[in-house]
């Protein structure tokens, strides 16, 4: 036991630091809370002017982000005290960008409503009324952890494993739309900014914890083709999921129609996007099959071709997103792109909301009807599949730097520091994070006894959240009482993460329960 704690407590060198000299080397976080602190009472005093909105400073933040992904990534491969400093600072100034944002949020909505008195008045416009906003505390959670660590020159490699990620995580946000939501009463109350606040940073040092989970097993030597069946298998994961059925089965990819603000269960097919989809698929499925030959009898002809695959997927996945995006910005004529086989099924829907009885053999010519006059108000956007569309960037993201890291594998490598300095820090980002995930579920028990009447209902965001926790408590109860370390705690951090997925966004769109107001 004392040795499991001896080594669970190893420090890297220039860690240990006097109180003073820890604030001393955190300027560039103070820096960049007091410029987000100075953009925001701005806004208070001065009113809307110039960017001091939240959509702008929102779009600032995500422009950071990316220039930060791309030169920290660049800085693995080309090590330059330049990329470090400008990787550093967008780093800092997304950051800056990202929270004063999301605090002028707060005071748009005050501003909307006209500032109820009290104290629960104000915090009823705390921004984290829906999933947008979240999501921007989200993304703060794990930019201002990523800064706090690669401060240091020697921590710089975290920046280009997790910055990656949160432009992925912000670019869904802003896909699902900036609109203010009004909670009901029976939410309002000073538990909620605590407790939904703490859920935000703590799944943003969760984020980082995945991204040092991901760099152990990289310096400990994982096999590339191994993180690339990985991949592949997300891969598969996505494509049998899009679209109504997935993609295989008719070749085609369909967008979600919406009337104003209201999605509808029924799709317009995009030309082109489908079959682009389908050769996609087929090139990892081909990627997948020559990796596993590889791994079961070593055979370097098909290694070879299969990162030839797994390559052209990426690039095909850049082509898929590109129609993708055009098609959604162009097309037309949506009442006639509707597939006829979801004619039946959406009139049997439209009959349940109107509360009429239509018998099934008169279903497709109601549904018809319907579409035919609805016709001119029908249409598509960026936000009719944001999680679908989410999905699709995240595996782009995915395929380009594992083909990347493959690639120069010795590079990123030696760019990465010793395994027992990786394996501290990833030990304190669980330290840190699980401690927030408690807080999460004890004030969100409190606040539910507030709103509610109980303090807990087994509801499916209250199941997520702690299933989430139990994954972190597993990583430290195996680490401090049986010694566990190296790839199996990194596994855990890994299964962690995809579990504070699961619970922020899949639990908000595929499973129904009193959080849906998230």
């Amino acid at each position: 036991m004392s040795r499991a704690i001896k080594q669970a407590n190893l420090l890297s060198p220039g860690l240990e630091l006097s109180l003073l000299g820890k604030v001393v080397g955190l300027w560039q976080v103070i820096a960049t809370m007091l410029g987000a602190g100075a953009l925001i009472a701005a806004r208070f005093y001065l009113g809307p002017r110039g960017f001091l909105y939240e959509g702008a400073l929102t779009m600032l933040a995500l422009i950071g982000y990316l220039s930060a992904a791309v030169l920290l990534v660049t800085n693995l491969f080309v090590k330059e005290r330049a990329l470090n400093r400008l990787g550093t600072l967008t780093v800092a100034m997304g950051a800056c960008f990202n929270f004063s944002g999301w605090m002028i949020r707060w005071i748009e909505a005050g501003e909307a409503e006209g500032w109820k008195r009290g104290i629960n008045g104000v915090w009823r416009y705390f921004p984290l009324d829906n999933l947008y906003p979240l999501t921007l505390g989200f993304c703060f959670g794990a930019a201002i952890t990523t800064l706090a660590i690669i401060r240091k020159p020697r921590y710089q490699f975290l920046g280009a494993l997790s910055m990656p990620i949160v432009v992925v995580i912000l670019t869904l946000g802003m896909l699902l739309g900036n609109d203010i939501s009004t909670l009901p009463p029976i939410l309002d109350s000073y538990w909620r900014p605590i407790h939904v606040s703490i859920a935000t940073i703590g799944y943003g040092v969760c984020l980082v914890s995945f991204g040092l989970a991901f760099a152990y097993l990289l310096k400990d030597g994982v096999r590339s083709e191994a993180i690339a069946i990985a991949v592949g298998l997300f891969a598969m994961l996505v494509y049998l999921t899009v679209g109504r059925f997935g993609i295989l089965p008719h070749m085609e990819y369909g967008a979600s129609l919406m009337i104003g603000k209201s999605p509808l269960p029924v799709r317009a097919v995009l030309p082109g996007v489908g079959p682009l989809m389908a050769i996609t698929t087929l090139a990892i499925f081909g990627s997948l099959g020559l990796f596993t030959v590889d791994w079961l009898r070593s055979d370097p002809k098909a290694k070879k071709l299969a990162w030839r695959l797994f390559r052209g997927a990426v690039i095909l996945q850049a082509v898929v997103l590109s129609v993708l995006f055009y098609q959604i910005r162009n097309v037309d004529s949506f009442a006639s792109r509707i597939p006829q086989r979801e004619h039946a099924a959406f009139g049997q829907w439209l009959a349940e909301q109107n509360k009429m009885t239509v018998p099934p053999e008169h279903r497709i010519e109601f549904a018809r009807d319907w579409i035919a006059q609805a016709a001119g108000e029908l249409r598509i956007g960026m936000k009719s599949n944001p999680v679908e569309v989410g999905g699709l960037i995240g595996l782009f993201v995915a395929l380009l730097l594992v083909s990347l890291f493959a690639w120069k594998r010795d590079e990123v490598d030696n760019a990465l520091p010793p395994l027992p300095m990786i394996d501290a820090l990833l030990y304190r980002t669980v330290g840190v994070a699980f401690p927030l995930l408690s807080l999460l579920l004890i004030t969100g028990a409190v606040w539910a006894n507030e709103s509610w009447g109980r303090y807990w209902g087994w509801d499916s965001k209250e199941v997520g959240a702690l299933v989430a926790w139990m994954a972190y408590a597993g990583f430290l109860h195996t680490r401090v009482a049986h010694a566990w370390r190296g790839r199996r705690s990194a596994y855990f951090a890994l299964l962690g993460f995809a579990l504070v997925i699961f619970t922020w966004l899949g639990v908000s769109y595929l499973l129904p329960g009193l959080h849906s107001y998230a």
